[in-house]
């Protein structure tokens, strides 16, 4: 990876601008054709969302976790996992700004999304143990204990994401009442369509990597300690590609496609903790972080708990155009993020 941190502040702003405006096109064009993989396949939205938009939009996060942990920084590399994993449910709350009247959760038809919501907080309450009591080194290397069991209930959920809701299962009281924008659908084959997708996702690697090396280099210009460049300027650089393809799933109307982009990314965002160990030669590197790695992960949990509510609830009640549990959501990310901040800066 090219060293950005000499180029002037000025050049390094408009890369970052510039992988921005490339990460936030191609987000929007991957919305589009993930909705059409739905339609093709027959695979529900939310799976859709977990399999395919959840593991491109995570490429940047890949991208930063490798420079991060190769350079001898695996802890950066894990706070910038789980402070993205909070910022991205955030982005959840920011997408409900663009439905108009009533509130995003409550546009979900089905109880998929529900699903992945709770797999979610399994996996960040994992992570949020390993950091707690110190993890454990395996005998077949440095990998600790806990990033492997994560990685294991991972694929073991992705095995069930498709099959059916059991007949007898929770159903909502009442149907979502949403009328889907009619889209042009692209006239075009498979093999086209998976190229296209293809590209869409180079795209978003690329311009992903950009921006956070252009992140990196306003960190270390202006002396931004690491902790909070991984909370924060990382956080919200990787986050990007939910961002686009989340806004652009939601004007589309495909709010199940929405969440689940933004659900699949962060539970593909936990496993990424394995591939840190991996890389790593030190001891299990939930060892190696502090208690601010597992506060965001807490934080995770919470914001992500906030949004399955609303998932349940179905509560269509907007102020300020957001759902109620969007609002909540803000205020706690705001209020969690301060206590971690400001932890780190009085340390």
């Amino acid at each position: 990876m090219p060293d950005l941190t000499s180029l002037p502040v000025v050049w390094l702003a408009a890369l970052f601008i510039a992988g921005a405006a490339t990460v936030w096109f191609a987000g929007a064009r991957l919305a589009r054709y993930a909705d059409e993989v739905s339609q093709r396949s027959g695979i529900e939205q939310a799976v859709i969302g977990v399999l395919l938009l959840g593991a491109v939009t995570s490429l940047p996060e890949i991208s930063t976790t490798t420079v991060a942990t190769l350079s001898g920084n695996p802890a950066m590399a894990v706070n910038n996992l789980l402070g993205g994993i909070a910022f991205q449910v955030v982005v959840i709350a920011l997408a409900d700004l663009f439905v108009g009247k009533g509130a995003l959760t409550s546009m979900v038809p089905g109880t998929r999304t529900i699903l992945n919501a709770g797999i979610s907080i399994v996996l960040l309450v994992l992570a949020a143990i390993g950091v707690m009591i110190g993890d454990w080194e395996l005998p077949l290397g440095s990998v600790g204990f806990f990033p492997v069991l994560i990685a294991a209930v991972y694929v073991l959920s992705l095995s069930q994401l498709n099959r059916e809701v059991a007949a007898g299962g929770w159903v909502p009281a009442t149907e979502a009442r949403v009328e889907q924008e009619a889209i042009e659908r692209p006239a075009i084959g498979n093999m086209r369509l998976a190229l296209a997708i293809a590209l869409a996702a180079a795209a978003i690697f690329a311009g992903g990597t950009v921006v956070t090396l252009a992140a990196e280099g306003l960190a270390e210009q202006t002396g931004t300690d690491t902790g909070i460049m991984g909370l924060t300027l990382l956080a919200l650089a990787t986050s990007l590609p939910e961002l686009s393809t989340a806004i652009a799933a939601v004007r589309l109307r495909r709010a199940e496609l929405a969440i689940g982009d933004i659900l699949g990314g962060n539970m593909f965002d936990v496993v990424l903790i394995l591939l840190v160990d991996m890389l790593d030669p030190g001891p299990p590197v939930l060892q190696q972080v502090d208690r601010a790695s597992m506060t965001a992960a807490l934080i995770g949990v919470l914001l992500t708990a906030l949004i399955m509510i609303g998932l349940v609830e179905r509560r269509d009640k907007a102020k300020l155009r957001m759902g109620y549990d969007s609002i909540a959501v803000l205020v706690v990310y705001v209020s969690g993020m301060a206590a971690i901040l400001g932890g780190i800066v009085s340390a």
